[in-house]
């Protein structure tokens, strides 16, 4: 069977990275190092691009890849990518940001990249240029990602002061912001800093959208403000924005819609053509700023103001540039819908501005000026561009020339104008100052398609790994006619419940959103119910569904009414195919399911040479064999991919009951909402639940944590719904726990004595934490903080990662930073067994070391093995003694073992205090033969706890009852600790006295060293004692004369009475403590029933073990 991996060859076949011309003459020489680092990251982490990529496309077919296979093909890849090539330009498909990195990487010597989100920022890709690949003046740039705070660029300007370095900043509009000011001194000092800026921003439901409202409070600043509205012009922007910069000696704010993930074809500079352009002087006019700036726009055919429409239009709108890729369109539709003639002004150059030259671009005729501002939320006055505007107007304009109505339009964005919208815009600005184009008049959709377009439309849930289909089928369709437009038009809604969507539109030879799609394909047949998917479908498209099903009645019942309906009206031409059948007939992974989609739009659309065109994409399957040992050849696998989607795509009649439907009136959206930061390509492989990694896994491998970013757990906790996250206080634990507050921590015992014995009081409220008299609180605690931070540091590691666990028993992943991990889950200061010395000695680097380590584990080391046991040689003391095995912090996961909980008798009765739950403990420490001083794991964590600290707990019940009967004697001998228990026997006894019920006599028999120092609970039980409720005492304190005492001697010396109470008015016998009492006290217990009930030893023996298995003789010792 074929597994699943990345195929970087489509990235060269495609040839869709934006650096294909980074050298023309120059052949970049890849070291082998660089190379192999690669090669490794892509094996390790499965990289693959996903749908929303606009740097190449993805490929998943592999067989059985070995390093050195792995290694050639990167290789190979980098050195097509970067080869030389005499062409100046080429056409590639790209994003606005892939077009601005590549220009911005190529022009700078130095750049800032200032993320505005952990993902799919701007510049994120270069880091991983500056050690390969060289600029246009053949340098390497270092590329520098900086945190936004106040006072952001401080480093910027230190980095280009007082030398000629070329500098550029890559950031969001979020972040630019807290730049202005030192904006205002750079363009003071007259340093030619460049911004490239991803206009856009999150509303409160997570949606991104276009966002300007930063770039306008940095209007005037100084700067120089250009901006673009479409792939092309953003790559042209940019290379003006540098040549303007050093021309101008001033800073050049470049802007573009961050908001949106199109793709679109776009005519690349190569970098000799780069550091020629460059070069050449700026001829102005004058020396002043905008002739300059106009003369560099002009260079490359642009305007500071842009005038598209009629010659004669009595209505002008205007807007910056960024924002009107979409009305050009619409002023274009309108100029044949509208009998008034219409026109557009496009702000390309904002700042500095020009009234003279805006008064120019606006015809004479123009009767009303519409100003189009974008802004987060309708401006309480006009805004910026307006007041320019105004300005210009009422000043810039002869006196006898009659003054346009000047009307300001509002929206966050444009992009749902269309040209049927336009009219309707005109009516409303000649009747009123103020338009709110969110108004549902310009909500609604029109259909403008195109005759000659051709539009395709894809669903996905970004799980199923079908997403990347679109993309491919995208760079078929520009491979196969490079002079058509084409764009690729992708929206995700990362926080869908039940897993991400992908929403990828194709549209070739048009450009409007709106385009009806004549194929339409849905991947995953739930979307059906979650999308009007068919309100973008033309009339007779093909829509393909995911399933199995042959015929209408059998896909009837899992579609809506609604659906069902609309495919009659439109007379859909209905094609179903079963992907996972198909990839299970020709042997490919389900992650290779991509491939599988792009031969059914080819079959059903494109047929003829469908097979040789999908294998273009792919490289040849190097060292893959099938079952029988021979090389898999990569177009026979095409070839009988493309005719198993062929034998398995199924027409579907439509039943005629569907056109007489009834459907309810709910409105659902035809595309999702774009939520969540666009993500890289590794970065949604990362994400996904079902990465290449974990399938191998999954085929036998042990699985090892997998380290993360804080914020993937951010979404966890912040979108339960969508991620179907449970919380919970411990959920690696198979027992039920709770999360209870420490009221109390009292020492018992005073300071100067050598021994710590501690009370500790619980508030359970607000918890169903519930207990019996003798039951255990199984106390689950953490590791010293401070020791934990120590070890980190020293390991290399963060404690605020995010680490994904799965667990084993439920197989779902849980989710903690690394500290929660070594502080409260893993037992890293515990003792290590054998099976962690042989796994740490198969990290070994150094060979004596990894030899040392298999031998302390052998028959020969066993000596020396017990030794360290003796010691308590723990984890991290062999993490530290072995220095070169340093197993990563994934695989430190299943080495170490979990902490396990630790068990303390229950000293209060619940029915005494409701909300509480008591401990007495004693803390443990000591110092082993090295002389390092030891501490108990849980009692070092429950002694430090202060007042109103969480603890997590469980419940561990015990056969440690007091008898069914109320007047049946209790003989209870504890020491030390051991008295826990019998603190709540005696509490339980007092309310049943309370209650006015009869109880049977108790006998306390209690032992420790000192009453001065260990009389634990003393003032408690002498009140118990006086009360009646203790009939008898026994007190042992060993160490307060000369000859030690022990419960024992006082148990033989009330023989005849534990007669009387154990056999006559059949008693219960309760020991609590330490192990080593026991057989002295059964001894004294054998006593009495030899002396006072005629007994012989033996069958006193024997009627004890009786007393054991009806549970009236309890022994609970440690």
């Amino acid at each position: 069977m074929l597994a699943s991996t990345a195929l970087i060859a489509a990235l060269v076949k495609s040839k869709a990275y934006t650096t294909n011309n980074a050298h023309d003459n120059k052949p970049a020489q890849l070291s082998r190092e660089a190379i192999e680092a690669v090669a490794a990251e892509l094996k390790d982490a499965a990289i693959a691009e996903d749908a929303s990529s606009t740097t190449g496309s993805q490929t998943t077919i592999i067989g059985k890849e070995t390093t050195i296979i792995l290694q050639s093909r990167v290789k190979n890849a980098l050195e097509y990518l970067f080869a030389s090539t005499s062409a100046d330009d080429k056409i590639r498909l790209v994003d606005a940001g892939h077009a601005v990195d590549y220009i911005a990487y190529g022009l700078s010597d130095l750049v800032f990249v200032y993320p505005g989100s952990n993902s799919g920022y701007l510049g994120k890709d270069l880091k991983d240029w500056q050690t390969t690949i060289r600029n246009a003046r053949d340098d390497l740039v270092k590329v520098v990602e900086m945190e936004t705070r106040t006072g952001a660029l401080q480093a910027v300007q230190g980095a280009i002061e007082n030398n000629s370095k070329s500098a550029t900043v890559l950031t969001s509009s979020q972040a630019l912001l807290s730049m202005i000011p030192n904006i205002h001194a750079l363009a003071l000092s007259r340093k030619p800093v460049v911004f490239h800026v991803s206009a856009y921003s999150v509303d409160e439901d997570l949606a991104i959208y276009s966002q300007v409202d930063a770039i306008l409070a940095a209007r005037n600043s100084g700067a120089i403000v250009l901006s673009s509205s479409n792939v092309q012009e953003a790559h042209d922007m940019s290379v003006i924005a540098h040549i303007l910069a050093q021309a101008a000696r001033l800073p050049v704010i470049h802007y573009f819609d961050g908001a949106s993930a199109d793709v679109e074809k776009a005519t690349l500079f190569s970098y000799r053509k780069l550091s020629a352009l460059v070069s050449k002087p700026v001829a102005a006019r004058s020396d002043d700023v905008y002739s300059i700036a106009e003369s560099v726009l002009g260079q490359f055919g642009y305007k500071p103001f842009e005038y598209t429409g009629a010659a004669d239009a009595e209505t002008v709108l205007v807007a910056l540039g960024a924002a009107t890729s979409s009305v050009v369109n619409a002023v274009e539709q309108a100029s044949g819908i509208n009998k008034n003639s219409v026109g557009l002004v496009t702000i390309r150059l904002y700042r500095p501005w020009s009234e003279s030259g805006f008064i120019a671009s606006v015809p004479r005729t123009a009767r009303h000026i519409v100003v189009l501002e974008q802004t987060d939320g309708l401006f309480a006055f006009n805004g910026p561009l307006f007041l320019d505007v105004a300005a210009a107007v009422r000043f810039g304009l002869p006196a006898r020339q009659i003054r346009p109505r000047l009307v300001t339009a509002q929206a966050s964005t444009f992009g749902h104008l269309g040209g049927a919208h336009i009219p309707v815009l005109i009516e409303k600005a000649q009747q009123n100052t103020y338009v709110d184009l969110t108004a549902q008049a310009f909500l609604e959709v029109e259909d403008n398609t195109a005759e000659d377009a051709s539009s395709a439309i894809f669903w996905d849930v970004e799980t199923d790994s079908s997403a990347a289909a679109a993309v491919h089928i995208s760079h078929l369709l520009h491979n196969q006619n490079t002079d058509k437009a084409i764009s690729i038009q992708s929206t995700r809604d990362a926080y869908r419940v039940g897993g991400a969507v992908v929403n990828t539109r194709i549209v070739r030879n048009e450009t409007s959103a709106a385009t009806k799609a004549g194929y339409i394909g849905v991947h995953n047949l739930s979307l059906t119910k979650e999308y009007n998917i068919l309100a973008s479908a033309a009339k007779k498209a093909i829509l393909v569904l995911n399933g199995p099903w042959k015929h209408g009645d059998e896909i009837e019942g899992q579609l809506t009414n609604e659906f069902k309906l609309a495919l009659t009206q439109l007379d859909i031409k209905l094609y179903t195919i079963d992907i996972t059948a198909v990839a299970e007939q020709v042997g490919l992974h389900h992650k290779a399911s991509h491939i599988l989609w792009e031969a059914v739009y080819l079959s059903l659309t494109e047929p003829k040479g469908a097979a040789a065109r999908i294998a273009s994409l792919y490289y040849e399957l190097d060292g893959v064999e099938d079952e029988d040992g021979k090389k898999r050849e990569l177009a026979p696998l095409v070839e009988d991919i493309v005719r198993a989607v062929s034998e398995h795509i199924t027409h579907i009649e439509l039943l005629p009951p569907w056109t007489i439907l009834e459907i309810n009136d709910d409105v659902l959206p035809s595309v999702p909402v774009a939520r969540g930061a666009a993500s890289s390509a590794a970065e949604e492989e990362e994400n996904a639940s079902d990465s290449d990694a974990q399938t191998a896994v999954d085929d036998g491998e042990h699985e090892a944590g997998d380290l993360k970013k804080w914020h993937q757990a951010a979404w966890q906790i912040m979108f339960k719904e969508s991620y179907a996250t449970e919380s919970a206080v411990r959920p690696d634990l198979s027992d039920k726990t709770y999360l209870i507050k420490l009221q109390v921590n009292k020492r018992l015992t005073p300071t100067t004595y050598d021994r710590n014995l501690f009370h500790l009081e619980f508030d359970t409220s607000g918890t169903d934490l519930k207990y019996e008299i003798g039951d255990a609180l199984g106390v689950h605690g953490h590791n010293d903080y401070e020791e934990t931070e120590a070890f980190l540091a020293w390991y290399g590691l963060k404690g605020d990662d995010v680490i994904l666990v799965k667990n084993a028993e439920s197989g779902k992943k849980e989710v903690r930073t690394v500290f929660q991990l070594f502080s409260q889950t893993l037992d890293i200061f515990g003792r290590p067994s054998k099976k962690f010395y042989e796994a740490l000695a198969s990290y070994a680097l150094n060979p004596k070391e990894k030899e040392q380590l298999l031998f302390l584990i052998s028959s020969e080391g066993k000596e020396e093995y017990k030794k360290r046991v003796d010691d308590t040689v723990t984890y991290e003391d062999l993490l530290r003694e072995f220095t070169s095995a340093k197993p990563p912090v994934e695989a430190l996961v299943n080495m170490i073992t979990p902490i396990k909980p630790r068990h303390y008798s229950i000293a209060s009765s619940q029915k005494m205090y409701n909300n509480q739950v008591h401990l007495l403990i004693v803390a443990v420490d000591w110092v082993n033969a090295a002389g390092k001083k030891r501490f108990g794991q849980c009692t070092r964590y429950l002694s430090n706890l202060k007042p109103g600290s969480d603890v997590t707990v469980s419940i561990k019940h015990s056969v440690m009852k007091l008898p069914p009967l109320d007047e049946q004697p209790v003989i209870m001998a504890g020491l030390g600790t051991g008295m826990a228990p019998f603190r709540a026997f005696i509490q339980e006894r007092a309310l049943a006295k309370a209650a006015g019920r009869k109880v049977g006599p108790m006998v306390l028999y209690f032992g420790s060293r000192h009453r001065s120092m260990e009389y634990l609970y003393g003032e408690e039980l002498e009140a118990y004692h006086a009360d009646g409720l203790l009939t008898r005492m026994g007190l042992a304190f060993s160490r307060d004369q000369k000859q030690k005492i022990y419960i024992q001697h006082k148990m033989k010396e009330d023989a005849e009475m534990l007669h009387d109470y154990l056999v006559t008015r059949n008693g219960h016998f309760y020991l609590c403590g330490p192990t080593w009492p026991v057989p002295d006290v059964k001894d004294a217990v054998v006593y009495g029933l030899k002396e006072y009930g005629n007994i012989d030893e033996k069958k006193a023996g024997a009627l004890i073990e009786e007393w054991k298995e009806k549970e009236k003789y309890i022994l609970e010792v440690y």
